[in-house]
């Protein structure tokens, strides 16, 4: 029997790992990500990664804070790397309205996907990376280059494997020569989705023909044929929201989506021998086998150096000091209020409960920033204030350094 945590007792993604990853890999094959990540999850804020001895001034108390893992697929450690990554991105931020797109592909090419993932879901980015510069660069559309950012999702809020690109674009775009911004047309979104949904369809399937013909797809001739003619038949789902209010919306939006991964410790409910229970949406929940949930947990590690935040137009890195800031020229400045970012907002989407070393990442992305200590870490004991007292020297030999790709 394993020891699980008393009713009432905080709950985390970690102690899934501690407790049942051994079983899991004795009895499951794993990739070289996969087995990275099972271990960094297990080792994530323990003495295996090394720490600091902290000492509280008011009681005493001393108090050990271990290193993070900082591994991009752990729930506990996106919250500072969110906060940092928004902070970059404000300076890129346009004086525009912006809308939030779903790319989604269907249900039929889901297993491939998963079987091919680096090359198929590249094709996935360049295939709605395409469709929005087509469209955008039309006259009879709006004539103008965009920006956007896509952030790939591979998730169901049930862990199972459902690939889609949430595209945050801006509501108009740069003259094709530099001479105007072009406005927002007076509809829902920029462009009319049904069409826009068969250009992506069809610029997915024909890049699908030519990864297989040239060897790279691991089906039959009769299976990828069939594939594509079953995918066709298919309406592909591309959803957009109406259009935000402004670069203050957008600031805080971008947190809900950057640097979330597949479940938080605030969705989880209880952890037994037998099943692992976590919210979905709403009131529903699902309960999992500990063996079900880490394969599901698993779906969503990324290939090795695989970029799932990618910029395109306006915000592609060749354009930053060039045609973005002729837009940011030509829209003004943005107003005082859209320039601070609230971590309570941006934050939201982990896991919220307060620990020493939650406070600890906090001061390391304030000193990034601004190079102030803003924030000490507080005592779990008294509340007073945690100095920095004695280095640890606990580290786990041959452990490798932490995948932030």
């Amino acid at each position: 029997m394993h020891e699980h945590p008393q009713a009432g007792a905080k709950i985390e993604i970690a102690q899934v790992f501690r407790t049942f990853s051994a079983a899991y890999r004795h009895n499951h094959a794993l990739a070289n990500e996969q087995a990275r990540v099972l271990r960094d999850l297990e080792h994530c804020r323990t003495a295996a990664l090394g720490g600091h001895l902290y000492r509280c001034q008011d009681c005493g108390s001393e108090v050990p804070l271990y290193n993070s893992c900082l591994n991009r697929h752990c729930p506990t450690c996106q919250g500072p790397a969110q906060y940092r990554w928004i902070a970059e991105r404000q300076r890129r931020l346009l004086n525009s309205p912006y809308f939030h797109a779903v790319f989604t592909l269907p249900a039929i090419l889901r297993p491939v996907v998963l079987a091919h993932r680096r090359i198929l879901l590249d094709l996935l980015f360049s295939c709605v990376a395409e469709t929005l510069h087509t469209f955008a660069a039309n006259p009879q559309q709006l004539g103008a280059q965009l920006g956007f950012t896509l952030v790939l999702h591979t998730w169901k809020r049930d862990l199972l494997f459902h690939p889609h690109l949430h595209a945050i674009i801006t509501g108009g775009g740069l003259s094709l020569d530099g001479s105007k911004w072009i406005d927002l047309p007076d509809r829902d979104f920029l462009f009319y989705l049904p069409n826009v949904a068969k250009v992506f369809r069809g610029k997915f399937l024909d890049g699908f023909i030519s990864l297989w013909e040239a060897g790279k797809i691991d089906l039959t001739e009769h299976q990828s044929r069939q594939l594509v003619r079953e995918a066709q038949k298919h309406d592909w789902v591309v959803y957009a929201k109406k259009p935000f209010g402004g670069p203050t919306q957008i600031v805080n939006y971008l947190g809900r989506y950057t640097h979330r991964v597949a479940i938080s410790s605030a969705r989880l409910l209880s952890i037994t021998d037998h099943a692992i229970v976590f919210r979905t949406r709403g009131d529903k929940t699902c309960s999992l086998t500990p063996e079900e949930f880490i394969r599901r947990f698993l779906l969503h590690v990324l290939p090795h150096q695989f970029f799932k935040i990618r910029h395109y137009g306006l915000l592609a890195p060749g354009n930053v000091n060039t045609r973005l800031r002729r837009a940011q020229e030509l829209l003004g400045p943005i107003s005082e209020a859209a320039d601070t970012i609230s971590p309570v907002t941006t934050l939201s989407d982990y896991d919220s409960r307060e620990s020493p070393q939650a406070d600890t990442d906090r001061i390391e992305a304030s000193n990034d920033r601004n190079g102030s200590d803003r924030r000490a870490p507080k005592c779990p004991h008294c509340g007073g204030r945690l100095v920095p007292w004695i280095a640890c020297r606990l580290q786990l030999e041959g452990l490798p350094p932490p995948d932030t790709s």
